[in-house]
């Protein structure tokens, strides 16, 4: 009875065994599911980031190690290769994750630079046509003052002479009509 007995609990602890083996292999599957839903996020994220969460998936597959070495002690060398393979696994697809969040955020930074130096030249090439147009513009309004200048002093010059032609011929006809006035003939030389 006693052989009956150590079977059936050989075989309990078997069974307890495999049914651990099963949720530490879960639990990997859930650590690497977890691992690759935050890839997509830690691509925009710094460097840092990623490192931490790496650690974390590697301190949750040394977690599972160092859980599967305790069974490995109470159970057998079954569970041992089962969690050895569950850690390998987490390991590989933190690693994976991690070389292609690198390759993402590397991806990433040069487009940036890329677009940014565009920015640049575009800004560049703006400020000297910018300029241009502005030399442009500073050079017609130079041309056309200097235009209207000329203009206005022979409009100004005109209007003179016809003011002090006018204030002589107003002056004649007072000395005149006060008898004052001389010969019309001198009147006009003084005039020319």
């Amino acid at each position: 009875m006693a052989s009956q007995d150590q079977s059936y609990r050989a075989g309990e602890a078997k069974g307890q065994a495999q049914e651990k083996t099963n949720q530490m292999l879960d639990q990997g599957r859930e650590t690497a599911d977890a691992v690759k839903g935050h890839a997509q996020e830690s691509k925009d994220k710094t460097g840092s980031y990623l490192s931490e969460k790496t650690d974390q998936a590697k301190d949750k597959a040394s977690g599972a190690a160092h859980s599967a070495q305790q069974s490995k002690d109470q159970t057998g060398s079954y569970l041992s290769d089962k969690a050895g393979q569950a850690k390998d696994r987490a390991g590989e697809t933190a690693e994976y994750t991690k070389d292609r969040a690198q390759e993402s955020k590397d991806q990433t930074g040069g487009f940036l630079s890329e677009k940014a130096n565009q920015a640049k030249d575009m800004a560049g090439q703006t400020a000297g046509a910018a300029k241009e147009k502005a030399g442009a513009t500073a050079q017609w309004a130079g041309d056309t003052a200097n235009a209207g200048k000329e203009k206005t002093g022979g409009v100004l010059q005109a209007t003179g002479e016809q003011v002090r032609n006018m204030a002589m011929g107003a002056a004649d006809a007072v000395k005149n009509t006060l008898g004052m006035g001389g010969n019309n003939e001198d009147a006009a030389k003084n005039r020319d």
